[in-house]
Protein backbone atom coordinates (compact mmCIF):
# COMPACT_ATOMS: atom_id res chain seq x y z
CA UNK A 1 0.00 0.00 0.00
CA UNK A 2 1.34 3.41 -0.97
CA UNK A 3 1.06 5.88 1.90
CA UNK A 4 0.41 9.60 1.41
CA UNK A 5 1.46 10.59 4.93
CA UNK A 6 3.91 8.95 7.30
CA UNK A 7 4.21 10.22 10.87
CA UNK A 8 7.52 9.66 12.66
CA UNK A 9 9.17 10.71 15.96
CA UNK A 10 10.82 14.12 16.29
CA UNK A 11 13.03 13.39 19.31
CA UNK A 12 16.82 13.03 18.94
CA UNK A 13 16.88 9.64 20.68
CA UNK A 14 15.93 8.20 17.29
CA UNK A 15 19.58 8.65 16.29
CA UNK A 16 21.49 5.53 17.35
CA UNK A 17 24.66 7.50 18.04
CA UNK A 18 22.80 9.71 20.52
CA UNK A 19 20.91 6.94 22.32
CA UNK A 20 22.70 3.62 21.75
CA UNK A 21 20.66 1.87 24.46
CA UNK A 22 17.30 2.92 23.01
CA UNK A 23 16.16 -0.35 21.45
CA UNK A 24 12.64 1.01 20.98
CA UNK A 25 14.18 3.79 18.89
CA UNK A 26 15.68 1.23 16.52
CA UNK A 27 12.25 -0.40 16.13
CA UNK A 28 10.62 2.97 15.43
CA UNK A 29 13.32 3.89 12.91
CA UNK A 30 12.99 0.55 11.10
CA UNK A 31 9.23 1.05 10.85
CA UNK A 32 9.68 4.53 9.35
CA UNK A 33 12.21 3.26 6.82
CA UNK A 34 9.86 0.47 5.77
CA UNK A 35 6.98 2.92 5.20
CA UNK A 36 9.00 5.42 3.16
CA UNK A 37 10.90 2.90 1.02
CA UNK A 38 10.36 3.47 -2.68
CA UNK A 39 8.93 7.00 -2.44
CA UNK A 40 9.57 9.02 -5.60
CA UNK A 41 9.12 12.44 -3.97
CA UNK A 42 9.18 13.32 -0.28
CA UNK A 43 7.99 16.50 1.41
CA UNK A 44 9.11 17.11 5.00
CA UNK A 45 6.83 18.66 7.62
CA UNK A 46 8.13 19.46 11.10
CA UNK A 47 8.48 22.28 13.58
CA UNK A 48 10.51 25.30 12.51
CA UNK A 49 10.54 26.68 16.06
CA UNK A 50 13.81 28.42 16.93
CA UNK A 51 14.37 26.09 19.91
CA UNK A 52 15.07 23.29 17.40
CA UNK A 53 17.39 25.36 15.18
CA UNK A 54 21.12 24.77 14.84
CA UNK A 55 23.79 26.67 12.93
CA UNK A 56 25.46 23.31 12.15
CA UNK A 57 23.75 22.66 8.81
CA UNK A 58 23.02 18.98 8.23
CA UNK A 59 24.67 17.93 11.49
CA UNK A 60 23.66 16.59 14.90
CA UNK A 61 26.63 18.42 16.49
CA UNK A 62 24.31 20.59 18.60
CA UNK A 63 22.89 17.42 20.15
CA UNK A 64 26.24 15.76 20.80
CA UNK A 65 26.93 13.75 17.63
CA UNK A 66 29.11 15.93 15.35
CA UNK A 67 30.08 12.97 13.16
CA UNK A 68 26.46 12.21 12.26
CA UNK A 69 25.60 14.29 9.21
CA UNK A 70 22.69 14.25 6.79
CA UNK A 71 23.77 16.87 4.25
CA UNK A 72 21.07 19.50 4.76
CA UNK A 73 18.73 21.03 7.31
CA UNK A 74 19.01 23.38 10.30
CA UNK A 75 16.06 22.22 12.40
CA UNK A 76 16.00 19.04 14.49
CA UNK A 77 12.82 17.57 12.92
CA UNK A 78 14.27 17.94 9.41
CA UNK A 79 17.60 16.47 10.48
CA UNK A 80 15.78 13.47 11.95
CA UNK A 81 13.68 13.05 8.81
CA UNK A 82 16.78 13.07 6.61
CA UNK A 83 18.48 10.63 8.99
CA UNK A 84 15.48 8.28 8.69
CA UNK A 85 15.36 8.63 4.90
CA UNK A 86 19.08 7.99 4.39
CA UNK A 87 21.10 9.53 1.55
CA UNK A 88 19.17 7.89 -1.31
CA UNK A 89 15.69 9.07 -0.34
CA UNK A 90 16.93 12.33 1.15
CA UNK A 91 17.95 13.32 -2.38
CA UNK A 92 14.25 13.02 -3.36
CA UNK A 93 13.07 15.70 -0.91
CA UNK A 94 11.15 18.31 -2.90
CA UNK A 95 9.91 20.52 -0.08
CA UNK A 96 10.38 21.35 3.60
CA UNK A 97 7.86 23.27 5.72
CA UNK A 98 6.61 23.77 9.26
CA UNK A 99 2.90 23.12 8.67
CA UNK A 100 0.92 20.40 6.96
CA UNK A 101 -0.84 22.94 4.73
CA UNK A 102 -1.80 21.79 1.25
CA UNK A 103 -0.56 18.29 0.48
CA UNK A 104 1.13 17.35 -2.78
CA UNK A 105 -0.78 14.28 -4.04
CA UNK A 106 2.32 13.04 -5.93
CA UNK A 107 4.61 13.13 -2.89
CA UNK A 108 4.92 11.23 0.35
CA UNK A 109 4.54 13.72 3.20
CA UNK A 110 6.79 12.77 6.12
CA UNK A 111 5.67 14.46 9.36
CA UNK A 112 8.00 14.54 12.39
CA UNK A 113 6.09 15.14 15.61
CA UNK A 114 6.05 13.72 19.13
CA UNK A 115 3.28 13.29 21.66
CA UNK A 116 3.60 14.37 25.26
CA UNK A 117 7.09 14.96 26.65
CA UNK A 118 5.76 14.43 30.16
CA UNK A 119 4.98 10.70 30.28
CA UNK A 120 7.22 9.71 33.22
CA UNK A 121 8.91 11.40 36.20
CA UNK A 122 12.24 11.35 34.27
CA UNK A 123 10.73 12.77 31.07
CA UNK A 124 12.04 16.07 29.64
CA UNK A 125 9.02 17.87 31.17
CA UNK A 126 8.73 15.51 34.19
CA UNK A 127 5.45 13.67 34.76
CA UNK A 128 2.52 15.86 33.75
CA UNK A 129 -1.14 15.57 34.58
CA UNK A 130 -2.97 14.87 31.37
CA UNK A 131 0.00 13.24 29.63
CA UNK A 132 -1.68 9.82 29.60
CA UNK A 133 -4.91 11.28 28.16
CA UNK A 134 -2.89 13.19 25.55
CA UNK A 135 -1.07 9.98 24.59
CA UNK A 136 -4.39 8.18 24.12
CA UNK A 137 -5.67 11.13 22.04
CA UNK A 138 -2.58 11.05 19.79
CA UNK A 139 -2.89 7.31 19.32
CA UNK A 140 -6.56 7.69 18.37
CA UNK A 141 -5.75 10.43 15.84
CA UNK A 142 -2.98 8.35 14.28
CA UNK A 143 -5.24 5.29 14.09
CA UNK A 144 -7.81 7.26 12.09
CA UNK A 145 -9.97 9.07 14.64
CA UNK A 146 -11.78 12.19 13.49
CA UNK A 147 -11.93 15.48 15.42
CA UNK A 148 -11.57 14.42 19.02
CA UNK A 149 -12.32 16.44 22.17
CA UNK A 150 -8.76 17.28 23.26
CA UNK A 151 -6.97 20.02 21.32
CA UNK A 152 -4.96 23.24 21.36
CA UNK A 153 -4.12 24.55 24.82
CA UNK A 154 -5.11 21.24 26.47
CA UNK A 155 -2.46 19.47 24.38
CA UNK A 156 0.21 22.00 25.35
CA UNK A 157 -0.65 21.66 29.04
CA UNK A 158 -0.27 17.88 28.68
CA UNK A 159 3.27 18.27 27.32
CA UNK A 160 2.67 18.27 23.56
CA UNK A 161 5.04 20.92 22.25
CA UNK A 162 3.74 21.05 18.66
CA UNK A 163 0.00 21.24 19.40
CA UNK A 164 -0.73 23.17 16.19
CA UNK A 165 0.67 20.41 14.02
CA UNK A 166 -1.37 17.83 15.95
CA UNK A 167 -4.52 19.92 15.40
CA UNK A 168 -3.77 19.87 11.66
CA UNK A 169 -3.22 16.11 11.68
CA UNK A 170 -6.50 15.56 13.55
CA UNK A 171 -8.34 17.39 10.76
CA UNK A 172 -7.02 15.27 7.88
CA UNK A 173 -9.57 13.02 6.16
CA UNK A 174 -8.05 9.58 5.76
CA UNK A 175 -9.20 6.57 3.77
CA UNK A 176 -6.93 4.26 5.73
CA UNK A 177 -4.87 4.92 8.86
CA UNK A 178 -2.66 2.64 10.92
CA UNK A 179 -0.67 3.34 14.07
CA UNK A 180 2.19 0.88 13.60
CA UNK A 181 4.50 1.62 16.54
CA UNK A 182 4.23 3.56 19.80
CA UNK A 183 6.70 3.97 22.64
CA UNK A 184 6.89 5.99 25.87
CA UNK A 185 9.88 4.35 27.58
CA UNK A 186 12.02 7.52 27.51
CA UNK A 187 9.20 9.71 28.83
CA UNK A 188 8.33 11.12 25.39
CA UNK A 189 5.45 9.62 23.42
CA UNK A 190 6.84 8.55 20.05
CA UNK A 191 4.81 7.12 17.20
CA UNK A 192 5.03 5.72 13.69
CA UNK A 193 1.89 5.76 11.56
CA UNK A 194 0.98 5.49 7.88
CA UNK A 195 -2.02 7.12 6.23
CA UNK A 196 -3.64 6.72 2.85
CA UNK A 197 -5.82 9.68 1.82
Amino acid sequence: MKHNIVIMPASPALVAELAPQDLAGRTLLDAVRTLVAGADQVELVGSRDERWRTEHTGSFAAWGAPRVTVGSGNYLPELLQRYALGPGLSARVTGVRGELGELNPRALTLVAVDGSAGMTPRAPLALLDGAEAADQWCRAVLAGGKRLALAGESLREAGILEAGLWDELAGVDKRDAALLEADTTLGVARYVAGWVL
